[in-house]
């Protein structure tokens, strides 16, 4: 198990300041508060926003030929 301390970091429950570390285990991670103990696993997976598929294609326009009077 990976445990690194988040500079600047907040503790959400208590509002200790520089008390929160982030501990790394296989796949997991999540923080703690070393001064009341409190938890938060981290999300797995974040699903991102669709984002709708664009064309870059350039449309062909054919002209018919100018008949002749």
């Amino acid at each position: 198990m990976k445990r690194r301390f988040i500079a600047g970091a907040k503790c959400p429950k208590c509002q200790a300041m520089d008390r929160v570390v982030m501990l790394t285990a296989d796949e997991a991670e999540w923080i703690e508060c070393i001064e009341c103990d409190y938890t938060e696993n981290r999300p797995t997976h974040i699903d991102e926003p669709e984002i709708p598929e664009v064309s870059d294609e350039i449309g062909v326009i054919q002209f018919k030929p100018r008949q002749s009077k």
